[in-house]
């Protein structure tokens, strides 16, 4: 890892700082401040620098010799040994260091450099016989920090380079060596050692702390700020559950998720049978062989964490030990490797071996201790050690890295959401907890921070009205309308005439008899709408005696021939949440019988609620190919009002599988279909394995001839511009984003035969740590203290010079908003900010299946969604999807076992299922592949 990619793990470093060569494309300036709405005032979580160091500060290299594995604990315990430290008192000054091998000083010391002697056996009081723990570090001057050259970067009279990166990263050390000495330091956050543990489940708390990171700024001229601030936010983490066995935590990761206590959990001989390994049939060998368990696989993720081992022989014992892995060999064939069935052989004093014996029978004829759960696997350490898990306990402040499943992440929105007046106060107690005021470092090098967060210059851009046909509402900064006497924009392209509702799971009577009810709702509210309903759809109800393969083609079968057409689409009424049906619905429906489809929960169908029927009507209406509402502004009687010329709007995300699970990257592409950009098709292929950029191959399989060829017969007109939202980059990507995803495309539309259009290019990220407060009791906020739709901030929080900005669009209905960061990376079109803001703010109000703006643009949203769609198209099986144990059904992807975590991040990733499978109808293979297939 380069200095700048370790750096900018700490602080919201600037694009340039990544680029690798000077030739890279320059990022777009800002051209001007937009003067579009009005002026208001916002308060930003962003604390102005009011002095830096003046003085030149010296950098030191640090090297410890012997250290021939580069141990940074070692490195560590000798800088902190008492010869060390003497040494560094009497040189004067105040001393940072990182950790591992530089440090800076505002002094300089004698000659340059010092080596001094540590024998850490001595200062332990250990005697180690045939063992030397002597050690040298050597301290030696390796730079100059001058400060003027930031000064001169933030005053745009000087390029980045990497006298610019040596200060940020001297400010960063500077501003956490305080507060890293005084509590629990992880990345960017600081966490009190007594904080409350707030329980998530019976594995896993979460902790309150801090998170603090320098950022450039663009400051306007407040005070004394320079160009510098502090971004404090409220850090909300999720820990791994310390100080007990990890039997106990591995038995709650296979129990139910509403197990809150052991009564609850799984039985423990249960767990042991779930972990043994199960038979499967070798592919090469046609033989039956012994592999892991889905429960077993769950255990991966434990591996890397730390322990300490306590039974009746090692009570109190401190040692750390790391999980490799747990213990699995098919020799061990169907009790697999658990504590009677493995043995290990010690030496006797003259070098010779014992019998071999059990790990249970060692632990009972060694420690007069029996196990309590002999059958559990065992545990390999980094150290080529074996333990029972029941022995090992967690140590504390380990994060749990994976991503929450839905039970983890409602309990954590509980505990994370706050209203602005709770999270500036969490805040506030933040920033008294770092003790800028205090710290001797500060004082001693000259930084000065300013312990109020900074009033900015913002603005609100003016709400634009949402047109229906015949109608139009006016949501102001309310960011909310109503759908009823409402018909949407565009009726129908073709009525409906056959379609069909399916009950899954339940053929009785009753069941029939609600759906036919919720029928006659829903055809009701879409008819008022504007739906053209020609016929009114078939009706069926099939037992679990058919799997949903065959409820899909049975149903399509029977649609069509009741109403005598091809089904244009199908309703699926189901009664669980569980995603693999979703998932087992949704590839029949999309790759083997092209049609689009809509699951609805039987529990809503049975209410048969009016604002459900239209809801369901908005996705619909869109799924068969028409636009629900558009965004106009106020006044403004043009039918293409953002874009001038021809234009193509395109989002581009790529998403990865969860930790642990082996699973493939995916890169989704959403392009817009109309003048207006209301309507959207999606393209969805996967990308390697944990691979950001789209390689070329994908690109071209995102974005062939075909889409652009259509999008001009459909529109008339070549396309001349083109607007690519590309989510979810790290500032140290953008370049590539230039170099590589745009390079490729401007190629796919040259090979086209279409004449290269203009190009912007927006990155739009949401994490981030700023965050907007409406000054209180100003009309600035709404009724929670939320910054209103519409509200943009360009100063203060912002770059210097590049053109980036946040924008509050929506309405937050919980918690405190966090705005799109919007970031233009290139823009060969010439957009003024208020043309480019105000298009973007208002095309929020364009997303299909809401009446309220979305936080980001329509196009990223539309990327994600068919991104998380797709994972339905993977040519797996769903025997083959791995499931959670009690976690409602919540695949992880494939398992590990198929796809190793060993696997090269760039290496191929199996296709998708394509949505165009050789018997399915013609039209609705057309159909389906260019419209809202994915919402």
């Amino acid at each position: 890892m380069s200095t700048t990619e370790l750096v900018g793990k700490r602080i919201d470093l600037p694009a340039e700082a990544f680029k690798t060569d000077k030739e890279s494309t320059r990022f777009t300036k800002r051209p001007r401040f937009s003067k579009d709405g009005k002026p208001i005032r916002v308060q930003l979580n962003v604390f102005p620098v009011s002095s830096w160091p003046t003085q030149d500060i010296v950098q030191y290299d640090v090297n410890v010799s012997p250290n021939p594995k580069d141990s940074r604990a070692l490195v560590k315990k000798v800088w902190e040994s008492s010869p060390v430290q003497q040494f560094l008192q009497s040189s004067g000054g105040k001393w940072l260091y990182d950790g591992h091998k530089l440090a800076w000083s505002s002094r300089p010391i004698p000659r340059g450099e010092q080596r001094i002697s540590v024998d850490l056996d001595k200062l332990a009081g250990k005697t180690r016989v045939g063992r030397d723990g002597v050690y040298y570090c050597h301290i030696r001057t390796s730079a100059t920090i001058k400060m003027q050259y930031l000064r001169a970067y933030l005053n745009g009279q000087a390029d980045w380079d990497k006298h610019v990166l040596e200060c940020m990263n001297f400010l960063d050390h500077l501003m956490r060596q305080r507060p890293s000495e005084r509590m629990i330091s992880i990345k960017r956050n600081f966490y009190a050692e007594d904080s409350p543990r707030l329980t998530l489940d019976m594995y896993t708390h979460v902790r309150k702390g801090t998170y603090s990171a320098f950022r450039l700024s663009e400051f306007s001229g407040q005070g004394n700020s320079v160009g510098l601030g502090i971004n404090v936010d409220v850090a909300n983490t999720a820990f791994w559950n310390g100080g007990v066995s990890i039997a106990i935590v591995a038995r709650f990761m296979l129990s139910p998720s509403n197990a809150r206590n052991e009564k609850q959990a799984i039985p423990w001989g249960k767990m042991a049978d779930a972990l043994r390994p199960v038979q499967n049939m070798n592919p090469n060998s046609k033989q039956l062989v012994w592999s892991q368990s889905d429960a077993f696989k769950k255990l991966r993720r434990l591996c890397k964490l730390r322990f300490t081992v306590h039974h009746r022989g090692k009570m109190g014992n401190d040692k750390v030990y790391v999980i490799k892995n747990f213990v699995f060999d098919p020799k061990y064939g169907q009790r697999g490797a658990d504590s009677l069935n493995v043995t290990f052989q010690k030496k006797n004093k003259d070098g010779t071996l014992e019998k071999p014996v059990t790990i249970f029978d060692h632990f009972k004829n060694t420690y007069n201790g029996r196990l309590q759960y002999p059958d559990l696997p065992l545990i390999e350490t980094t150290r080529d050690g074996i333990f029972p898990m029941e022995v090992c306990k967690l140590i504390e402040w380990q994060r749990y890295s994976y991503k929450l499943d839905p039970e983890q992440t409602a309990e954590m929105i509980k505990i994370a959401v706050s209203r602005p007046a709770a999270r500036t106060a969490d805040i506030a107690r933040g920033v008294a907890s770092l003790a800028w005021n205090t710290d001797p470092y500060f004082k001693e090098f000259g930084l000065n921070v300013s312990p109020n967060m900074i009033i900015s210059n913002a603005r609100l851009l003016p709400s634009p009205e949402v047109h229906f046909a015949g109608s139009k509402v006016n949501p102001g900064v309310s960011g909310r309308w109503d759908l009823r006497g409402k018909r949407f924009l565009e009726g129908t392209k073709e009525p409906l005439k056959s379609w069909g509702f399916i009950g899954c799971g339940s053929n009785d009577g009753k069941a029939l008899d609600q759906l036919n009810a919720f029928v006659s709702q829903f055809v009701r509210i879409y008819k008022g709408h504007g739906g053209r309903i020609e016929k009114n759809p078939f009706v069926t109800t099939y037992s679990f005696a058919k799997n949903y393969a065959d409820m899909c083609s049975d149903g399509y079968r029977e649609t069509g021939n009741h109403c005598k057409g091809e089904p244009q689409i199908l309703f699926f009424v189901v009664s669980t949440k569980n995603q693999l049906v979703y998932e087992r619905i949704k590839k029949n429906m999309d790759c083997r019988l092209c049609t689009v489809s809509q699951v609805l929960q039987a529990d809503h169908v049975r209410k048969a609620n009016a604002q459900y029927c239209s809801n369901v009507s908005m996705k619909v209406h869109s799924k068969l190919g028409s636009t629900v509402c558009k965004a106009v502004p106020v006044g403004n009687s043009s039918p293409s009002p953002f874009f001038p010329r021809p234009t193509i709007i395109l989002g581009l995300d790529v998403s990865h599988g969860n930790p642990g699970s082996g699973g493939p990257s995916f890169a989704a592409m959403s392009m817009s279909t109309d003048k207006i950009a209301a309507r959207y098709t999606a393209s969805v292929q996967t990308n390697g394995y944990a691979v950001e950029i789209v390689d070329n191959l994908t690109m071209c399989d995102l974005l062939t001839p075909r889409f652009l060829k259509w999008w001009v017969a459909q529109n008339s007109a070549a396309i001349q511009h083109v607007i690519l939202f590309r989510d979810g980059v790290s500032t140290g990507q953008f370049q590539h984003v230039i170099d590589f995803e745009v390079k490729q495309i401007k190629r796919i539309f040259a090979e086209s035969g279409f004449p290269t259009p203009r190009f912007t290019v927006i990155v739009a990220t949401k994490r981030h740590h700023l965050r907007v407060f409406p000054q209180p009791n100003t009309p600035t906020a709404d009724k929670n203290g939320n910054a209103l739709p519409g509200t943009l901030v360009e100063r203060d929080a912002t770059h210097p010079f590049s053109w980036d900005f946040y924008l509050v669009a929506h309405v937050a209905l919980q918690g405190t908003a966090r705005p799109t960061h919007y970031h233009v990376l290139l823009d060969e079109a010439g957009l003024s900010p208020e043309h480019l803001q105000r298009m973007i703010y208002m095309q929020s109000y364009q997303y299909c299946r809401s009446t309220t703006p979305v936080s980001i643009h329509p196009a990223v949203y539309y990327a994600h969604l068919a991104s998380g769609r797709a994972r339905a198209h993977e040519d797996v099986a769903a025997s083959q999807k791995e499931v959670p144990s009690g976690k409602a059904g919540f695949p992880l992807g494939k398992a590990p076992s198929t796809l190793s975590s060993g696997r090269a991040r760039n290496s191929a990733a199996p296709k998708l299922v394509p949505m165009q499978f050789k018997d399915a109808n013609a039209t609705n293979i057309q159909n389906i592949n260019t419209r809202f297939w994915f919402v």
